[in-house]
């Protein structure tokens, strides 16, 4: 893929603080045939003058200004402008590594896929990395319980975009109803199994009023691919799953059972599932009221099951130090610091 030209898009709002680094980054990448199509959708700051200095002084950018029209609008016409074969999905305050481009488009060359993800490293107000499923069979797997692919480190084909653009009616989940209707129409996904972009935590980046409408979104889109994408046999199961599957639920013992139940069953059942499904169940835990040491055996049997990811372990060992607890006593005492996750 040596002569593929492949188009950031790179939708801009107020994004002058850090907007420079997201553009020496991509001046950076060792693949050299890209272009970038840059949309300042209607910014009162310094966007635009960062912008026009860029494509002063690097002809691949092209800059596009109007009024704000919002991001799904945008990110669609940014698609419909780009000129490459491939797009590769930017935010104005991350950063990619210089060799993001090479090793996606080598994984693309080697698995035949449309659509490829990378692993993220989170800097700024939250440390750690983000290793998400790297098969076409995991990748699907994990899109039933919540969105399987960092959004900026996608590199997707062009022509599915613009054959399945954005959804309008998906605000602030929009990429995960994306990626469940191009699973639904035969897309194939794949992901390099490295840190390929740097992705910026800060204050501000989601109100609770975006969080809440996100969270109303995403359960409507998860339930929709779940009646489709689960195995016959469990498609009654469908707003069930949909209801417990859903990260923000707060799960009684016997619903805790109920899901896990069903993982079970898609562990033996959807190829590639099992090697996802360790992570749910531990999340399942996380969120789940009035866990003691009698849960340990059936803990134990799930693991063996389902095993957890190496990222995962050490909430593992949270969670059995919170089994040895009462759930008071355990959040009196949660490691960690106010707002994280555990």
């Amino acid at each position: 893929m040596t002569d593929t030209l492949v188009s950031f898009v790179l939708p801009c709002f107020n994004a002058e603080r850090y907007l420079q680094e997201t553009i020496d980054a991509i001046c950076l990448q060792t693949y050299t045939h890209w272009e970038c199509v840059a949309l300042d959708d209607g910014s009162t700051d310094g966007t635009l003058t960062i912008l026009q200095a860029a494509a002063a002084r690097d002809s691949r950018f092209r800059i596009i200004s109007r009024e704000n029209r919002g991001l799904i609008a945008t990110l669609n016409e940014g698609v419909a402008a780009a000129k490459g074969e491939w797009i590769a999905r930017i935010d104005a305050d991350d950063i990619c590594m210089p060799e993001r481009l090479e090793r996606q488009l080598a994984r693309l060359q080697q698995t035949g896929a449309d659509i490829c993800g990378a692993w993220v490293r989170f800097f700024g107000d939250r440390q750690g990395e983000w290793h998400l499923p790297t098969t076409n069979a995991g990748i699907r797997s994990m899109l039933l319980f919540n969105a399987a692919l960092a959004h900026p480190t996608v590199l997707a084909r062009r022509s599915l975009l613009l054959a399945h653009p954005y959804p309008a009616n998906a605000r602030h989940a929009e990429d995960y109803a994306l990626w469940c209707e191009l699973a639904l129409a035969g897309a194939t996904f794949t992901a390099v199994p490295e840190v390929l972009l740097a992705y910026r935590t800060h204050a501000g980046q989601i109100t609770q009023g975006k969080r809440d409408e996100l969270r109303v979104t995403a359960q409507r889109v998860r339930q929709a691919y779940a009646q489709s994408a689960l195995p016959v046999s469990l498609q009654p199961l469908a707003e069930e799953f949909a209801a417990l599957a859903e990260p923000g639920r707060v799960l009684q013992a016997a619903e805790f059972r109920a899901f896990v139940d069903i993982l079970r069953q898609l562990a033996v059942m959807l190829e590639g599932a099992r090697g996802v499904l360790g992570e749910v169940w531990l999340d399942a835990l996380q969120r789940t009221k009035g866990v003691n040491l009698g849960f340990l055996p059936g803990l134990m049997l799930l693991h063996a099951a389902m095993p957890l990811p190496a990222s995962e372990l050490p909430k593992w060992r949270r969670q059995l130090l919170r089994l040895t607890l009462s759930d008071w006593l355990w959040q009196k005492l949660k490691p960690g610091q106010k707002g994280g996750r555990t």
